[in-house]
């Protein structure tokens, strides 16, 4: 059932909202995928109660009145925990929300939830939260990705219609791939980031989950909007324009396979890629394989630029601000040393290893400032991309999603590797929607468009999807 159908039974009466409500409660609890870290029964059934008495009484109902939505655990939430996934936040409950929280409550939604993820959003495997790993739910035996991985599971698994994540390098369509369903990366600035904790602010964006590409437009127009609290949102409301999108006559590039960022492709995402473009060409798209001189380099920058600025974000966490504070210590020094050390896991305390060492004085942020180039290197070439072509179409991931069991221990930067195209959409600021190619546990392919072209790319993946 779309979005739109749901609600227009609740608005109607012909649908409860509290007993959807308790039906939906009763899915989280039933879950078997570890994709939920909290929920708070009593709140939802209460938001639930009010919202039928809005309807009772003649007031204006929002455009999702009774939809209950899956938020991931670093979006605020006041009603509810925000952990991260980390021993750090483990008790934390924030005391306001989340901007983009605001706006769907605003249209009478209703958080039902807030999910598992990667500790802090760092990493691609959900293996790294305090709370376990998230299974995939077509295949328990595999990832879900990450780091959104419990809001991807919620949607794929049909808890919900619609969930929130964040992307800063992926995080949201790297994980939609691995589940089959809908992930969307709206344009910088699109979603206000105020309430959202910060991973790597230059690269963060709140991004979207959904199984149909009408419930996601829906979804987006209600998410997006200018903050005053939030100085790098958008100054003026964004139109999400629905339009049949003609491929016929558009040129679309197509990286080309002997690009670094194809590196390590598996050979069945590379046949479903294949029969993407196909179907791509029997829409009339002209394909055109480009190579990408900078983009090569796009996951050491972004290795730099993030964990540079993770880093600084961290520093917050010290066991005195904020998070977990050790029992027991001898001095000040002592105690944020415990205190990270014990509330922050491994992977969270390499990135900020990393991005100190990038950050140093001691050679002058030399790698951290040639990282910067870089990125305004690969940002140029995609922009100058963007003269000749409507859209860029890449492989969502290289990969197909691996075993939980897979040991990826001697490599660190593994979780990187298979997420070369998602990267270059985060350093240049731009949109990426990943739209699954087929059904069950395959490749997807991912539509990439210039930024503030997000209508376009969500009308073309529309039409895509029509011929599924």
């Amino acid at each position: 059932m779309k979005i739109e159908s749901l609600v227009d039974k609740l608005k109607s009466g012909d649908l409860s909202v509290i007993d959807y409500t308790k039906e939906t409660l009763e899915k989280l609890k039933a879950n078997e995928h570890n994709a939920y870290i909290s929920y708070n029964e009593e709140d939802s059934l209460k938001r639930a109660e009010y919202l039928e008495k809005k309807r009772k009484n003649g007031e204006r109902l929002g455009k999702l009145f009774g939809l209950p939505i899956a938020v991931k655990d670093n979006i605020s939430y006041k009603n509810m925990k925000m952990t991260c996934a980390s021993k750090m936040l483990e008790n934390f409950t924030p005391i306001y929300n989340a901007t983009v929280v605001e706006n769907l409550l605003k249209e009478d939604a209703i958080i039902i939830g807030k999910t598992n993820m990667d500790e802090f959003a760092m990493g691609a495997s959900s293996k790294t939260s305090y709370y376990g790993v998230v299974t995939n739910n077509l295949d328990k035996e595999k990832i879900a990705g990450g780091s959104s991985s419990g809001s991807a599971v919620s949607v794929s698994n049909e808890d919900v219609l619609v969930a929130l994540g964040t992307d800063t390098g992926g995080s949201v369509r790297g994980p939609a791939s691995y589940t089959n369903i809908i992930g969307y990366k709206p344009t910088y600035s699109l979603i206000s980031r105020y309430g959202v904790v910060s991973m790597a602010n230059t690269l963060d964006q709140v991004g979207l989950f959904a199984k149909d590409i009408d419930d996601l437009r829906l979804f987006a127009s209600v998410s997006s909007s200018p903050d005053k609290n939030d100085m790098t949102s958008i100054l003026d409301p964004y139109e999400f324009i629905e339009e049949d999108y003609d491929f016929n006559g558009k040129k679309i590039a197509v990286i080309s396979t002997n690009s670094v960022l194809n590196e390590g492709i598996e050979q069945e995402v590379k046949e479903d890629y294949r029969k993407a473009l196909e179907r791509l060409k029997s829409l009339g798209a002209n394909l055109c394989e480009v190579d990408l001189e900078y983009a090569k380099f796009a996951n050491p920058v972004y290795n730099i630029v993030m964990s540079s600025e993770v880093s600084s974000n961290m520093s917050r966490f010290d066991g005195v601000r904020f998070g977990h504070q050790t029992e027991s210590y001898e001095d000040i020094n002592d105690l944020y040393i415990k205190s990270r050390s014990e509330g922050l896991g491994e992977e969270v305390q390499r990135r900020i290893a990393l991005g100190t060492m990038y950050l140093s004085s001691n050679d002058d942020q030399r790698i951290y400032k040639k990282g910067l180039q870089l990125r305004t290197l690969i940002k140029n070439e995609l922009e100058e991309l963007f003269e000749d072509f409507d859209l860029i179409v890449t492989p969502t991931t290289t990969n197909l999603p691996p075993r939980i069991d897979e040991n990826t221990v001697a490599d660190p930067l593994s979780d990187f590797k298979a997420d070369g195209f998602n990267v270059i959409v985060n350093l240049a600021g731009m949109c990426g929607l990943s739209v699954p190619v087929r059904q069950g546990i395959s490749g997807s392919v991912q539509f990439i468009g210039n930024r503030f072209d997000d209508y376009n790319v969500i009308n073309a993946a529309a039409k895509f999807l029509e011929e599924e």
